[in-house]
């Protein structure tokens, strides 16, 4: 009797216990949501998938989306590294946002494996895919910059 009641108490718990996960009224986006729609005051997180053992990073690119629309409230990686592999691993880059007021404005990350991408970065300023020198063939797609835009509409709340 014991250890039935343990099997039906244990889910029970971890539910209630992940429930309180996250910040409450904060949606996430991943990339295939291109369309978002929030309340003017909400919290919203862009979350996108990131390769650390291919030098892979995301930045916000421009031009900067409409202030009066969206304010961006910082950056975050969550790295999940494998520890017997070194320089293996994945995670994610999440993007925080607050919707200000209502309108629409347009949200554009960039993917950037290593050397794709040229300026910005931690220096600060627009980050962009790095030329390709005339006569030279395209890069594969996976080591290409590529620009991931989210529309992002604000409603009154």
């Amino acid at each position: 009797m014991t250890r039935a009641l343990r099997r039906l108490t244990l889910p029970a718990l971890l539910t209630t216990v992940l429930a309180g996960c996250g910040a409450p009224g904060s949606d996430t986006y991943e990339p295939g949501g291109n369309r978002i729609q929030v309340d003017a005051g909400e919290e919203f997180t862009l979350s996108v998938p990131v390769d650390t053992a291919m030098g892979e990073w995301w930045y916000l690119t421009s031009p900067d989306p409409a202030p009066d629309v969206v304010r961006g409230l910082g950056e975050r990686e969550q790295i999940e590294a494998d520890e017997v592999v070194v320089g293996s691993g994945g995670g994610t880059d999440l993007f925080d946002f607050e919707a200000v007021g209502p309108g629409t404005t347009e949200i554009r990350l960039i993917r950037c494996p290593v050397g794709a991408c040229a300026g910005g970065g931690s220096r600060g300023g627009p980050v962009a895919p790095s030329p390709v020198p005339s006569g030279s063939p395209a890069p594969d797609e996976k080591y290409r910059a590529t620009v991931h835009p989210y529309t992002v509409t604000v409603r009154k709340p």
